[in-house]
């Protein structure tokens, strides 16, 4: 499934990148964005305790339905348990409580359910990369902390992201506007709290954000239209 999902991608973007624009000028946007980033970690299996994000992105829109963007993002979420029992402790020192700090940069293809010149609605499909570095309550790493997991169990700290969005955006007559943005980051991890094997090892920790941005949209001339 992830190799389907993979070549899925891979396909929108291509596709995104080679449809022609359809109108002598085309757009793009860049934007500043902050909002909450909520993890569903083993310490934390629900969506409940906000932690921030913030992002800085651009839009390339020469196409109707079918666009690419370009975001950078750094958050910051926390899960804890304070009554965590995965496991017998005598012989290792699981951690009920993680903060982790991340930054990610992926490119993604946006489909667009509604588009007309000052607003649009649309889905968004991503991939990049995400680093993260996880921290218990003393502010120390937790992935150098050998008990804290099964033996032998190590993880990178670098992962696959594959962000999944719904986004809408609305511009004023002075082509600065609002864009707001909902979905799962989708992080190919279950490592946001430090615990896979001692918790539920089957799933991925995930993140899900709420995002609001200040966006400014550039008009520009469509070199396929030019003589």
């Amino acid at each position: 499934m992830k190799k389907q999902g993979g070549i899925l991608i891979l396909l929108s973007f291509l596709l995104a990148f080679s449809v022609s624009g359809q109108d002598s000028t085309f757009t793009k946007f860049v934007g500043i964005s902050a909002g909450a980033s909520i993890p569903k970690t083993d310490l934390e299996p629900t969506y409940k305790k906000p932690g921030v994000q913030l992002s800085a992105f651009m839009q390339f829109d020469p196409n109707r339905w079918l666009n690419v963007g370009l975001w950078f993002s750094a958050g910051e979420v926390q899960s804890e348990n304070r009554g965590v029992r995965f496991f017998d402790q005598s012989e290792f020192q699981i951690n009920d409580f993680a903060r982790a700090n991340y930054y990610s940069l992926h490119v993604e293809a946006s489909f667009h359910l509604l588009k007309k010149s000052n607003y649009s609605v649309y889905l968004a499909q991503g991939f990049g990369f995400m680093r993260f570095t996880v921290f218990d309550r003393d502010k120390n790493n937790l992935a150098n902390q050998l008990d804290s997991r099964a033996q032998g169990e190590d993880y990178s700290n670098l992962t696959v992201l594959l962000p999944t969005t719904l986004n809408a955006y609305y511009f004023l007559p002075n082509d600065f506007g609002i864009h707001f943005r909902t979905g799962w980051l989708n992080p190919q991890t279950d490592y946001l709290d430090n615990i896979s094997e001692f918790g539920n090892s089957d799933n991925n920790d995930n993140l899900f954000i709420l995002q609001l941005s200040i966006i400014k949209r550039f008009r520009l001339k469509n070199p396929d239209h030019e003589n």
